[in-house]
Protein backbone atom coordinates (compact mmCIF):
# COMPACT_ATOMS: atom_id res chain seq x y z
CA UNK A 1 0.00 0.00 0.00
CA UNK A 2 2.61 2.47 -1.50
CA UNK A 3 1.33 6.10 0.44
CA UNK A 4 3.18 9.68 -0.45
CA UNK A 5 3.24 13.00 0.84
CA UNK A 6 4.44 15.46 -1.62
CA UNK A 7 4.53 18.75 -0.05
CA UNK A 8 6.07 22.84 -0.94
CA UNK A 9 5.40 25.65 -3.14
CA UNK A 10 6.64 24.61 -6.22
CA UNK A 11 3.41 24.02 -8.16
CA UNK A 12 5.11 22.70 -11.56
CA UNK A 13 7.39 20.70 -9.47
CA UNK A 14 4.74 18.95 -7.67
CA UNK A 15 2.08 18.94 -10.58
CA UNK A 16 4.88 17.16 -12.69
CA UNK A 17 6.12 14.29 -10.02
CA UNK A 18 2.11 13.65 -9.87
CA UNK A 19 2.34 12.98 -13.79
CA UNK A 20 5.34 10.43 -13.35
CA UNK A 21 3.89 8.65 -10.42
CA UNK A 22 0.41 8.34 -12.26
CA UNK A 23 2.15 7.20 -15.64
CA UNK A 24 4.01 4.41 -13.53
CA UNK A 25 0.56 3.37 -11.49
CA UNK A 26 -1.71 3.73 -13.58
CA UNK A 27 -2.28 1.97 -17.18
CA UNK A 28 -2.43 4.29 -19.93
CA UNK A 29 -5.66 2.62 -21.20
CA UNK A 30 -7.51 2.17 -17.77
CA UNK A 31 -6.43 6.08 -16.42
CA UNK A 32 -10.13 7.05 -16.55
CA UNK A 33 -11.46 4.46 -14.00
CA UNK A 34 -7.65 3.76 -12.01
CA UNK A 35 -7.12 7.59 -11.42
CA UNK A 36 -8.89 9.68 -9.02
CA UNK A 37 -8.35 13.16 -7.95
CA UNK A 38 -9.35 14.94 -5.19
CA UNK A 39 -9.62 18.42 -3.25
CA UNK A 40 -8.98 17.38 0.36
CA UNK A 41 -12.35 18.01 2.28
CA UNK A 42 -15.28 16.58 3.67
CA UNK A 43 -17.30 14.58 1.41
CA UNK A 44 -13.86 14.34 -1.02
CA UNK A 45 -12.03 13.25 2.13
CA UNK A 46 -15.21 9.59 2.42
CA UNK A 47 -14.84 9.69 -1.59
CA UNK A 48 -11.20 9.09 -1.21
CA UNK A 49 -11.11 6.65 0.94
CA UNK A 50 -13.75 4.57 -1.05
CA UNK A 51 -11.60 4.89 -3.89
CA UNK A 52 -8.37 3.55 -2.03
CA UNK A 53 -10.10 0.56 -1.24
CA UNK A 54 -11.71 -0.35 -4.71
CA UNK A 55 -9.16 -2.89 -6.45
CA UNK A 56 -8.15 -2.10 -9.91
CA UNK A 57 -9.88 -2.55 -13.26
CA UNK A 58 -8.72 -3.66 -15.83
CA UNK A 59 -4.55 -3.36 -16.14
CA UNK A 60 -1.91 -1.89 -13.96
CA UNK A 61 -2.57 -0.02 -10.27
CA UNK A 62 -5.17 2.68 -9.15
CA UNK A 63 -4.14 5.97 -8.24
CA UNK A 64 -5.89 8.35 -5.45
CA UNK A 65 -4.54 11.70 -5.10
CA UNK A 66 -6.25 14.16 -2.36
CA UNK A 67 -4.86 17.42 -3.01
CA UNK A 68 -4.30 20.82 -0.49
CA UNK A 69 -4.20 18.68 2.57
CA UNK A 70 -3.04 21.88 4.41
CA UNK A 71 -6.24 23.49 3.78
CA UNK A 72 -8.61 20.90 5.49
CA UNK A 73 -8.48 21.66 8.96
CA UNK A 74 -11.08 19.79 10.80
CA UNK A 75 -9.86 15.95 10.84
CA UNK A 76 -11.05 15.14 13.90
CA UNK A 77 -11.19 11.93 15.92
CA UNK A 78 -13.64 10.49 13.79
CA UNK A 79 -11.78 10.90 10.95
CA UNK A 80 -8.58 10.07 11.91
CA UNK A 81 -9.88 6.39 13.47
CA UNK A 82 -11.78 6.26 9.45
CA UNK A 83 -8.07 6.79 8.13
CA UNK A 84 -6.40 4.77 10.64
CA UNK A 85 -8.92 1.44 9.59
CA UNK A 86 -8.03 2.51 5.51
CA UNK A 87 -4.62 2.52 5.83
CA UNK A 88 -3.95 -1.14 6.97
CA UNK A 89 -6.75 -2.15 4.34
CA UNK A 90 -5.45 -0.42 1.32
CA UNK A 91 -4.95 -3.37 -1.73
CA UNK A 92 -0.76 -3.33 -2.58
CA UNK A 93 -2.37 -2.82 -6.27
CA UNK A 94 -3.28 0.94 -4.95
CA UNK A 95 -1.19 4.07 -4.30
CA UNK A 96 -2.12 7.00 -2.34
CA UNK A 97 -0.99 10.74 -2.52
CA UNK A 98 -1.47 13.21 -0.65
CA UNK A 99 -0.46 16.81 -1.10
CA UNK A 100 -0.13 20.27 0.62
CA UNK A 101 1.72 23.72 0.17
CA UNK A 102 3.09 23.64 3.57
CA UNK A 103 4.64 20.98 5.60
CA UNK A 104 2.30 19.15 7.74
CA UNK A 105 2.46 19.76 11.72
CA UNK A 106 4.33 16.58 13.19
CA UNK A 107 1.92 17.60 16.46
CA UNK A 108 -0.91 16.68 14.70
CA UNK A 109 -2.36 13.01 15.35
CA UNK A 110 -3.19 13.30 11.67
CA UNK A 111 0.49 13.69 10.95
CA UNK A 112 1.55 11.21 13.35
CA UNK A 113 -0.76 8.81 12.06
CA UNK A 114 -0.40 9.18 8.07
CA UNK A 115 3.71 9.25 8.68
CA UNK A 116 3.96 6.27 9.82
CA UNK A 117 3.21 4.68 6.08
CA UNK A 118 3.98 7.82 4.06
CA UNK A 119 7.15 8.49 1.90
CA UNK A 120 7.48 12.13 2.54
CA UNK A 121 8.70 14.46 -0.49
CA UNK A 122 9.31 17.98 -0.45
CA UNK A 123 9.51 19.97 -3.47
CA UNK A 124 10.50 23.87 -2.31
CA UNK A 125 10.97 26.46 -4.57
CA UNK A 126 14.72 27.43 -4.68
CA UNK A 127 15.31 31.55 -3.20
CA UNK A 128 15.73 33.63 -6.19
CA UNK A 129 18.83 34.88 -4.51
CA UNK A 130 20.63 31.78 -4.19
CA UNK A 131 22.49 31.13 -7.34
CA UNK A 132 24.50 28.24 -6.78
CA UNK A 133 21.66 26.15 -5.85
CA UNK A 134 19.63 27.80 -8.81
CA UNK A 135 22.47 26.02 -11.25
CA UNK A 136 22.54 22.96 -9.38
CA UNK A 137 19.04 22.38 -10.10
CA UNK A 138 19.66 23.11 -13.32
CA UNK A 139 22.38 20.65 -13.42
CA UNK A 140 19.87 18.37 -11.78
CA UNK A 141 17.04 18.75 -14.60
CA UNK A 142 20.07 18.87 -17.11
CA UNK A 143 21.04 14.98 -16.20
CA UNK A 144 16.65 13.90 -15.97
CA UNK A 145 16.47 15.22 -19.51
CA UNK A 146 20.25 13.36 -20.45
CA UNK A 147 21.34 16.52 -21.66
CA UNK A 148 24.28 17.65 -21.16
CA UNK A 149 25.19 21.37 -20.22
CA UNK A 150 28.47 23.26 -19.44
CA UNK A 151 29.35 24.96 -15.75
CA UNK A 152 28.94 28.38 -17.46
CA UNK A 153 25.46 27.65 -20.26
CA UNK A 154 24.18 26.22 -16.55
CA UNK A 155 25.07 29.50 -14.91
CA UNK A 156 23.92 31.74 -17.22
CA UNK A 157 19.98 30.14 -17.66
CA UNK A 158 20.02 30.16 -13.71
CA UNK A 159 20.20 33.39 -13.75
CA UNK A 160 17.37 33.59 -16.93
CA UNK A 161 14.96 31.50 -15.46
CA UNK A 162 15.33 31.85 -11.72
CA UNK A 163 13.23 29.74 -9.60
CA UNK A 164 10.70 29.58 -12.27
CA UNK A 165 10.64 25.33 -12.83
CA UNK A 166 8.42 25.24 -15.42
CA UNK A 167 10.38 27.95 -17.68
CA UNK A 168 13.36 25.29 -16.46
CA UNK A 169 12.12 22.45 -17.79
CA UNK A 170 10.35 24.35 -20.95
CA UNK A 171 13.85 25.78 -21.96
CA UNK A 172 15.79 22.98 -21.47
CA UNK A 173 13.50 20.59 -23.27
CA UNK A 174 13.68 22.91 -26.22
CA UNK A 175 17.70 23.26 -25.60
CA UNK A 176 17.50 18.99 -25.96
CA UNK A 177 15.51 19.00 -29.48
CA UNK A 178 19.43 20.24 -30.88
CA UNK A 179 22.15 19.22 -28.25
CA UNK A 180 22.00 15.46 -29.58
CA UNK A 181 25.03 13.75 -28.57
CA UNK A 182 26.66 17.32 -28.07
CA UNK A 183 27.44 19.62 -24.33
CA UNK A 184 25.11 22.64 -24.65
CA UNK A 185 27.52 26.12 -24.96
CA UNK A 186 26.68 28.76 -23.82
CA UNK A 187 26.62 30.26 -27.44
CA UNK A 188 24.01 27.54 -28.11
CA UNK A 189 21.67 28.36 -25.44
CA UNK A 190 21.84 32.48 -25.77
CA UNK A 191 20.31 31.80 -29.44
CA UNK A 192 17.23 29.37 -28.66
CA UNK A 193 16.80 30.53 -25.23
CA UNK A 194 14.19 33.84 -25.94
CA UNK A 195 14.03 34.77 -22.38
CA UNK A 196 16.18 37.96 -20.55
CA UNK A 197 18.71 37.14 -18.31
CA UNK A 198 17.52 39.51 -16.27
CA UNK A 199 14.99 39.70 -12.94
CA UNK A 200 14.49 42.84 -10.20
CA UNK A 201 17.44 41.53 -8.07
CA UNK A 202 19.59 42.27 -10.76
CA UNK A 203 18.16 45.69 -11.07
CA UNK A 204 18.99 46.45 -6.88
CA UNK A 205 22.63 44.96 -6.96
CA UNK A 206 23.01 47.41 -10.23
CA UNK A 207 21.84 49.95 -7.94
CA UNK A 208 23.71 49.54 -4.99
CA UNK A 209 26.85 49.43 -6.64
CA UNK A 210 25.68 52.82 -8.97
CA UNK A 211 26.50 50.95 -12.61
CA UNK A 212 23.81 53.36 -14.01
CA UNK A 213 24.66 51.55 -17.42
CA UNK A 214 23.20 47.64 -16.25
CA UNK A 215 20.87 49.52 -14.37
CA UNK A 216 19.17 51.63 -17.08
CA UNK A 217 19.19 48.31 -19.30
CA UNK A 218 18.35 45.58 -16.89
CA UNK A 219 15.15 48.04 -15.83
CA UNK A 220 14.02 49.06 -19.90
CA UNK A 221 13.98 44.82 -20.73
CA UNK A 222 12.08 44.10 -17.43
CA UNK A 223 9.22 46.77 -18.65
CA UNK A 224 9.33 45.45 -22.00
CA UNK A 225 8.39 41.80 -20.25
CA UNK A 226 5.29 43.57 -19.01
CA UNK A 227 6.86 43.30 -15.33
CA UNK A 228 4.79 46.13 -13.40
CA UNK A 229 6.52 48.99 -12.07
CA UNK A 230 4.65 48.76 -8.65
CA UNK A 231 5.92 45.26 -8.72
CA UNK A 232 9.34 46.67 -9.34
CA UNK A 233 9.69 49.05 -6.65
CA UNK A 234 8.43 47.16 -4.33
CA UNK A 235 10.88 44.32 -4.63
CA UNK A 236 13.59 47.55 -4.72
CA UNK A 237 12.49 48.40 -1.78
CA UNK A 238 12.04 45.41 0.03
CA UNK A 239 15.91 44.61 -0.90
CA UNK A 240 17.34 47.61 0.16
CA UNK A 241 14.92 47.38 3.49
CA UNK A 242 16.44 44.08 4.10
CA UNK A 243 20.34 45.42 3.23
CA UNK A 244 19.98 48.67 5.75
CA UNK A 245 18.55 46.50 8.50
CA UNK A 246 21.57 44.06 7.68
CA UNK A 247 24.33 47.37 7.71
CA UNK A 248 22.84 48.72 10.43
CA UNK A 249 23.19 45.63 12.45
CA UNK A 250 26.23 45.01 11.29
CA UNK A 251 27.75 48.53 11.87
CA UNK A 252 25.97 48.02 15.81
CA UNK A 253 28.87 44.48 16.24
CA UNK A 254 25.98 42.23 15.89
CA UNK A 255 27.85 39.03 14.17
CA UNK A 256 25.16 36.41 15.22
CA UNK A 257 23.57 36.09 11.38
CA UNK A 258 20.31 33.86 13.30
CA UNK A 259 19.92 37.61 15.25
CA UNK A 260 20.63 39.19 12.03
CA UNK A 261 18.65 37.50 9.74
CA UNK A 262 15.46 37.65 12.37
CA UNK A 263 15.66 41.22 12.61
CA UNK A 264 15.83 41.52 8.77
CA UNK A 265 13.32 39.16 8.28
CA UNK A 266 15.54 36.74 6.51
CA UNK A 267 13.99 33.15 6.19
CA UNK A 268 17.51 31.48 6.09
CA UNK A 269 20.20 32.75 8.22
CA UNK A 270 22.55 31.29 5.67
CA UNK A 271 21.48 34.29 3.46
CA UNK A 272 23.23 36.89 5.82
CA UNK A 273 26.56 35.87 4.90
CA UNK A 274 26.06 36.61 1.28
CA UNK A 275 23.87 40.42 2.38
CA UNK A 276 27.20 41.24 4.19
CA UNK A 277 29.16 40.84 0.95
CA UNK A 278 26.56 42.79 -1.16
CA UNK A 279 26.52 45.76 0.56
CA UNK A 280 30.23 45.75 1.90
CA UNK A 281 30.83 49.28 -0.48
CA UNK A 282 27.52 50.86 0.65
CA UNK A 283 26.73 53.29 3.70
CA UNK A 284 24.29 53.30 5.82
CA UNK A 285 23.18 56.69 5.14
CA UNK A 286 23.08 56.01 0.92
CA UNK A 287 20.45 52.58 1.90
CA UNK A 288 18.39 55.05 3.70
CA UNK A 289 18.49 57.91 0.69
CA UNK A 290 17.80 55.59 -1.81
CA UNK A 291 14.22 53.89 0.46
CA UNK A 292 13.48 57.83 0.38
CA UNK A 293 13.90 57.81 -3.35
CA UNK A 294 12.20 54.77 -3.71
CA UNK A 295 9.16 55.75 -1.58
CA UNK A 296 9.00 58.54 -4.15
CA UNK A 297 9.14 56.43 -6.92
CA UNK A 298 6.64 54.02 -5.54
CA UNK A 299 4.03 57.02 -5.54
CA UNK A 300 4.90 58.22 -8.90
CA UNK A 301 3.99 54.38 -10.23
CA UNK A 302 0.92 54.31 -8.43
CA UNK A 303 0.09 57.74 -10.14
CA UNK A 304 1.08 56.83 -13.15
CA UNK A 305 4.07 57.77 -15.31
CA UNK A 306 6.00 57.60 -18.58
CA UNK A 307 8.90 54.90 -19.30
CA UNK A 308 11.14 57.86 -19.68
CA UNK A 309 10.28 59.30 -16.09
CA UNK A 310 10.57 56.23 -14.32
CA UNK A 311 13.99 55.60 -16.58
CA UNK A 312 15.44 58.94 -14.93
CA UNK A 313 14.29 58.07 -11.26
CA UNK A 314 16.35 55.04 -11.82
CA UNK A 315 19.84 56.76 -12.97
CA UNK A 316 18.89 58.95 -9.77
CA UNK A 317 18.73 56.24 -7.50
CA UNK A 318 22.29 55.15 -9.08
CA UNK A 319 23.61 58.38 -8.13
CA UNK A 320 22.15 59.02 -4.51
Amino acid sequence: MPIYIYWGDDDYLIERSINLLRDTVVHPEWQIFNFSRYQFGEDNFRAARNDILTPPMGEGGRLVLLSNLGEFKAIDETKIEQLSRTLVNIPDSNHLLLTSKSKLDNRLKFTKLISQYAQVKEFSLIPAWDTQKLTNRVKEVSRELSISISDEAANLLAVSVGNNTRLLFNELEKLSLVAVDSEVEVYLMKSLVSIATTNTLQLAKAICVKDVSTATQVFTTLLSQNEPIVKIVATLTTSFRTWLIVKAMVAEGVLDNYTIATAAGVGNPNRVYYLKQEISAISINRLKQVLYQLLELEILAKLGGTESLFTSHIISLCTA
